[in-house]
């Protein structure tokens, strides 16, 4: 997905679909530059819990509102 596919979502909570088929639920809470993550992708942070995800945009599927 691109930063404007995922930007609607922002401070959201949401269930990420990645293209490997795994499901995170969190509230997403920021984008990080390729510049600032260990891939060396842009990412978005997804807040689960006790876990802060850094997700790659381009490894997103799909992502759903939680209402």
């Amino acid at each position: 997905m691109t930063y404007d596919e995922v930007k609607r979502f922002l401070h959201k909570k949401i269930i990420v679909t990645d293209i490997d088929g795994n499901r995170i639920k969190g509230i997403f809470t920021n984008t990080v530059s390729e510049y600032d993550t260990s891939s060396g992708k842009e990412e978005i942070e997804l807040d689960a819990g006790k876990v802060f995800y850094g997700i790659p945009l381009d490894e997103i599927k799909d992502i759903i509102e939680i209402k």
